[in-house]
């Protein structure tokens, strides 16, 4: 429990200090086609994650435990894409690819330092490959990586939604890695649980601070990663598993890509204002009950919408771990509910469960 508290405090405490020294170079602007708050408020939580992670890691290789070596390197790993994202944060002026690129980076580094990198994901030809080609099992991971880190710097448009998203998906890790009895999974599942949570207070509902480039890359980095440690450690672990845990991010990204160029002949890269967060933001909160709150009300209002839509891949990945088939038909279903309540909403068809606990809301503002 020292180490979890350890990792709460540094975390929170981080973000006290970050906002007592901050720059305007370090505050967020509001302006641009994802911004929906009205305050500057400060970028940096990625760097309050990275100093909790730091001295945990410290606090596990004083006290001599067995997995502080490894958790070291993952920290080192994942070096490159948090200065990629911390950079943008700075300087406003390191586009999407090239962070891409730095999480490529840090997938590579994670091969070299960790050794570790996708051997299966239960598809038969792709199995075969990724077991016999060792380059090109370390480029597709790679690539996943840095895909799990755009996707997670995707969601990143509300107060506590990344946020509240990961914590999730970590305590999934957590839960599997205890059952499994790996306590280097387990340590790194929690302590990075904690560090969001120190951060959480500053973040939701009032928004003192955002995670920025550099945690939300950080954060998507390190999911991945566990994801595939996770499989690569534990041969009965599907690899199924972290793909459903993780999959709200996953699909938004693919999904958006699509939407982006074949729907409407756009760059994938090129921002929009119409993701389902954004869509629930302007057609349902703001719509039912955007009147009667302030500004950073309903931009953390819209967060709870997507944490339940979280949970829809999160309780099946966690009950059935092992059991790709399962693991699949979740997957399935989970694409067509996000595919059918997207295009109700974008035609002003909004599900009335959606709807409901605002009108709830209002009537007890009223």
């Amino acid at each position: 429990m020292f180490y979890l508290l350890l990792a709460f405090l540094s975390s929170f405490l981080a973000c006290y200090f970050l906002l007592k020294l901050s720059t305007q170079r370090a505050l967020d602007h509001t302006e641009g086609v994802q911004k929906f708050h009205s305050w500057r408020a400060l970028r940096l939580g990625g760097v309050a994650l990275m100093i909790s992670l730091i001295t945990s890691g410290t606090a596990f290789y004083l006290s001599g435990k067995d997995f502080a070596k490894e958790y070291i390197l993952v920290i080192l790993s994942s070096l490159p894409v948090f200065l990629g994202g911390l950079a943008e944060d700075l300087t406003k002026k390191v586009g999407p690819k090239s962070r891409l690129f730095m999480a490529f980076i840090s997938g590579i580094l994670a091969f070299l330092l960790l050794g570790t990198h996708l051997k299966r994901i239960d598809v038969p030809i792709l199995d075969f490959v990724l077991s016999n080609y060792l380059i090109f099992s370390v480029l597709f991971t790679s690539f996943a990586l840095a895909g799990v880190s755009n996707a997670v710097n995707i969601i990143d448009g509300f107060n506590g939604l990344a946020s509240g998203v990961l914590m999730i998906s970590f305590l999934a890790y957590a839960y599997v890695s205890y059952l499994l009895g790996d306590f280097f999974l387990l340590y790194l599942s929690l302590t990075l649980t904690f560090a969001l949570i120190g951060f959480f207070f500053w973040n939701f509902p009032f928004g003192y601070v955002f995670l920025g480039d550099g945690g939300a890359y950080l954060l998507g980095f390190l999911a991945g990663l566990l994801g595939v440690l996770v499989v690569e450690r534990h041969p009965e672990v599907s690899p199924w598993f972290p793909l459903l845990l993780l999959l709200y991010p996953i699909y938004e990204t693919v999904f958006s890509i699509l939407r982006r160029k074949l729907m409407r002949g756009f760059s994938p890269f090129q921002p929009d204002a119409i993701h389902l967060h954004t869509l629930i933001y302007k057609r349902v909160v703001m719509k039912h009950i955007g009147s009667l709150l302030p500004t950073f009300l309903t931009n953390s209002l819209t967060s709870p919408y997507l944490w339940f839509i979280t949970f829809i891949c999160v309780i099946p990945a966690a009950l059935f771990w092992n059991r790709t088939i399962l693991l699949m038909l979740f997957s399935i279903l989970f694409m067509l509910f996000y595919t059918w309540l997207y295009f109700r909403i974008i035609r002003f068809k909004t599900p009335e469960f959606l709807i409901l606990p605002l009108k709830i809301l209002k009537e007890r503002l009223q």
